[in-house]
């Protein structure tokens, strides 16, 4: 994205950005920072954030090498992997989640590896169910069992009330890490996004992709409306809430949902187009509206202000034993619908 659109003037908002001013990074001294997903735009920002810490250790890793190649040449200047700082890892894969605990022997997992574009999910979900249950489940189990300290699950405002593919895998992500927290691994906690502005593949590229070719601007509906965060609020706001600690979910205070109209409109202007926007209707498992948190869930202040903590209020019995290997995306969806019915 263009450095020409700024978040305040697309967004109508300042971004706050005083979440690691609040705590002190102490907290953090001495850790060794498992970091998946690190390639992508809030892991790689995460990563770029702890590596100011001093006496913090970090491991970054993502199943793109590209990604890591570029998030070596941001931390390091170059691209020679000469360190141990990089490793290429599939949170789906197991045994490869075994071998890097037991070379690496982190203290902490921050857990940014994700698949998160709704309408691709809808139509492959079986790949939301290995990446973002299973792997997400991998991670948790390897981390428990060799008693990592903390552990944050990013999630998404879409877990809220989820009936897309993509909020309802993330939600079981949530409810297995609360179910891992409750049976004793007290620092394993959870965030939930809103979109995250300059992230790739986000609407706002999309928009200005559109507006700069001068082809038309596709918007769902003319009502739509959504939350929005600064690149740098979310990956400060990872950090923040694994060392608040507060409750099973933290989510951030973004202000007030904006209209993607008004959004496309800002844009406009800021990019001197006038291509005409194109309603074309909510996609399958698109909100109009999206939430926070549901009503069935618990909302309480945390020591931060602008940060909440939430208690998720439906819990797994036990936890499910969850299918390695699943077939084909109908038994995926079944495998979905069924973790979420059964709570």
């Amino acid at each position: 994205m263009s450095l020409e659109i700024s978040f305040k003037d697309v967004i109508g908002r300042e971004a706050n950005l005083s979440f690691l001013d609040f705590i002190d990074e102490n907290a953090l001294t001495g850790q060794r920072i498992l970091l998946t997903g690190a390639g992508g735009s809030i892991g790689s920002k995460i990563g770029l954030c702890i590596s100011r810490f001093k006496n913090v250790e970090l491991l970054a890793t993502d199943r793109d090498e590209n990604r890591l190649h570029s998030l070596s040449l941001d931390l390091m200047g170059s691209a020679l992997f000469n360190s141990s700082t990089f490793r290429i890892l599939d949170v789906r894969d197991l045994p490869g989640i075994v071998n890097i605990f037991k070379d690496y022997q982190p203290t902490m997992v921050i857990h940014a590896a994700a698949l998160k574009h709704l309408a691709i999910l809808e139509k492959q979900p079986r790949e939301a169910y290995l990446t973002n249950v299973i792997g997400t489940d991998n991670l948790l189990k390897i981390a428990s069992a060799e008693k990592v300290s903390r552990f944050l699950n990013i999630s998404t405002d879409k877990a809220a009330n989820p009936v897309s593919v993509l909020g309802k895998s993330k939600y079981i992500g949530e409810l297995l890490t609360a179910k891992y927290r409750e049976i004793g691994n007290l620092g394993f906690t959870s965030v939930r996004f809103g979109n995250v502005f300059n992230s790739k593949g986000s609407v706002i590229e999309t928009f200005a992709h559109q507006i700069k070719k001068g082809i038309p601007i596709t918007l769902t509906h003319k009502e739509v409306t959504r939350f929005f965060m600064q690149i740098e609020e979310a990956a400060s706001l990872s950090i923040s809430a694994s060392i608040l600690n507060a409750g099973e979910v933290h989510v951030l205070n973004m202000g007030d949902p904006v209209l993607l109209v008004d959004i496309i409109h800002r844009m406009q202007k800021i990019l001197k187009g006038s291509s005409e926007i194109q309603i074309v209707g909510l996609r399958e498992g698109e909100k109009l509206f999206e939430e926070l948190w549901s009503k069935n869930e618990t909302v309480h202040a945390t020591a931060h202000p602008a940060i909440k903590a939430i208690s998720l209020n439906k819990k797994f019995q036990e936890l499910p034993n969850l299918k390695q290997l699943i077939d084909n995306d109908q038994e995926a969806l079944r495998a979905i619908n069924n973790l979420i019915s059964i709570i």
